[in-house]
């Protein structure tokens, strides 16, 4: 199988809360999943998909989470889901995902939603809420758990 070569990438979609982004803080979870998006497994082709999503979530005191009809032990509010789609090419058609992650693609990715992210915060006259470290730690944290555990 050929490398593949990053062709492109571009915003998939976004839901953000900034002001409450900026009210709940240190105490979010955040969430990041990546992988290959396709219909059909079988299929070969030699343009790929992969999809990043961020989600950042705040959890909800109980009486907040039975006014909004959640579980009454509490809940989540998500204050931010954004994806960002990457586009790859291969010089050989070959099987939809099995590409092995370029090293470049997860930081590119996550930097494109920091940026992004951080645009409209400042655009709300709000903090950065993505700032270097927190990305590099989002990174680490996620290739150490994408590891096989002995």
């Amino acid at each position: 199988m050929s490398k593949p070569r990053i062709a492109a990438d571009r915003l998939y979609a976004l839901d953000i809360r900034p002001q409450e982004l900026a009210v709940y803080g240190e105490r979010v979870r955040f969430d990041l999943r990546y992988a290959p998006i396709f219909d059909d497994p079988a299929e070969v082709a030699d343009r790929h998909y992969k999809l990043l999503v961020l989600e950042i979530l705040a959890p909800l005191p109980p009486a907040d989470a039975q006014r909004r009809g959640g579980p009454a032990g509490g809940g989540e509010l998500a204050l931010l889901k954004i994806g960002w789609e990457l586009e790859l090419t291969t010089a050989t058609p070959c099987r939809v995902g099995t590409l092995t992650d370029l090293a470049e693609e997860l930081p590119l990715l996550l930097g494109r939603v920091a940026d992004t992210v951080n645009e409209l915060a400042r655009r709300a006259k709000l903090e950065a809420p993505l700032g270097p470290d927190l990305v590099r730690q989002l990174i680490a944290d996620f290739r150490a758990q994408a590891r096989p555990s002995n």
